[in-house]
């Protein structure tokens, strides 16, 4: 499952799961998830969950800016629209949430064992 995380000065503060379609950001009534900031506008951002035409039961997650006024950051970039992956910060006005997967492995294996028999 694919979550947000919102973290308010380094603590975890809620925890968004995301489902299949589109997860819209903004500061209008309707949107997925509203966010009380000046800074944020009516119809700030949209994060899209499709399934991946290459692994069975995974997703493709991206984030695109909808021509908000102070734009969106993805690990401190600025960007217009962007594929996420596990443990990217996103920042929204004076919001951040943390990209979090729970079928995302915390490692790469690079070695395997492979028995003498």
């Amino acid at each position: 499952m694919i979550k947000l995380k919102h973290i308010l000065n380094g603590v975890v503060v809620s925890e968004i799961n995301l489902a299949e379609g589109d997860f819209t950001i903004g500061r209008n009534h309707g949107n997925s998830l509203q966010l009380e900031d000046g800074v944020v506008s009516g119809e700030h951002a949209v994060i899209r969950l499709e399934p991946s035409p290459y692994l069975t039961n995974a997703f493709d997650v991206t984030i695109r800016d909808l021509d908000s006024t102070n734009g969106i950051y993805v690990n401190n970039l600025l960007v217009k629209d962007q594929r996420l992956k596990h443990g990217d910060s996103i920042k929204i006005g004076t919001h951040e949430f943390k990209v979090f997967d729970d079928q995302s492995k915390s490692g790469t294996q690079t070695e395997f064992y492979v028995p003498d028999d």
